[in-house]
């Protein structure tokens, strides 16, 4: 009879350490997913940029000179209803300090735009490759899965090295970077090493969370239009149509704005 019950004692000790070990590989399974969609959703941000910089750039270039009109318009139609004469100096000066902010993001739109065409892509092969390395990495090296990482300036400095390269797909750099994790973590004595089981299933579920919250909002979903050829030219006409309709609008309101500058005795050149 003891022995039995030491025999299921036994059974429930090591079904526990199994559950306990499971939920140590979900963790680690869902950190090193969280990093990927990370790394994927910067890149498809990339690839999107690359595709339609240009037109979302003429978009918003159009846009702000929408806005810019308007804002003419409005300091104009201000002065006449008080009985005032157009200050066409004193207005063009408070209207480009509003519109400051943005001709800087226009600025950086542009800039991404080039910077994202300038980008050696990786082909599928690399990108693959450059997945798999890296995930094996992580399951080593991750910050969230050995706390040497942190406190190591040796495996810091690899750890940087790793999502520089990830972040460019660059299968050949990961490959040499495990050699030499695998290689510091040896000399260093870390052969292995515990995670944190506190309060796991919390961990798991906010990183489950997380990792949904990625892949549903942008610039993750950018990657399902640029995976679908269709999806990618109904962007593009979407984009043109959009750019027609703004500057159909500028039209207009160039038109209602030279009205108010004559009645107000000015010109805007």
């Amino acid at each position: 009879m003891a022995r039995k019950k030491d025999k299921d004692a036994a059974v429930k000790t090591e079904s526990f350490a199994e559950k306990e070990l499971s939920k140590e590989k979900i963790y680690e399974d869902l950190i090193v997913r969280k990093e990927q969609c990370i790394k994927d959703a910067l890149a498809y941000e990339k690839s999107y940029m690359g595709v339609f910089g240009e037109l979302l750039s003429e978009v918003f270039r159009e846009k702000i000179e929408c806005i810019r009109m308007k804002k003419t318009i409005n300091f104009c139609q201000a002065r006449l209803n008080k009985g005032q004469k157009i200050d066409v100096e004193g207005m063009n000066a408070v209207i480009e300090e509003e519109m400051a902010g943005y001709y800087a993001e226009l600025k950086r739109m542009i800039n991404d735009t080039k910077d994202a065409k300038e980008i050696k892509h990786a082909d599928s092969y690399s990108y693959s490759v450059a997945k798999r390395t890296y995930r094996r990495i992580c399951k080593v090296l991750h910050p969230d899965i050995n706390s040497k990482t942190e406190t190591t300036p040796r495996l810091k400095d690899l750890w940087n090295q790793v999502m520089a390269a990830y972040y460019k797909f660059d299968a050949e750099t990961l490959e040499d970077l495990e050699v030499l994790v695998n290689k510091a973590l040896k000399e260093l004595g870390d052969a292995g090493f515990e995670i944190n089981m506190e309060n796991i299933d919390e961990k798991i579920e906010r990183l489950e969370e997380q990792i949904s919250r990625i892949v549903t909002t942008k610039p993750y979903i950018y990657g399902e239009i640029l995976e679908d050829e269709a999806a990618t030219d109904k962007k593009k006409k979407e984009l043109e149509i959009e750019l027609h309709e703004y500057k159909a609008y500028t039209a207009t309101l160039e038109e209602i704005l030279a009205k108010l500058l004559v009645e107000g005795g000015a010109a805007l050149s």
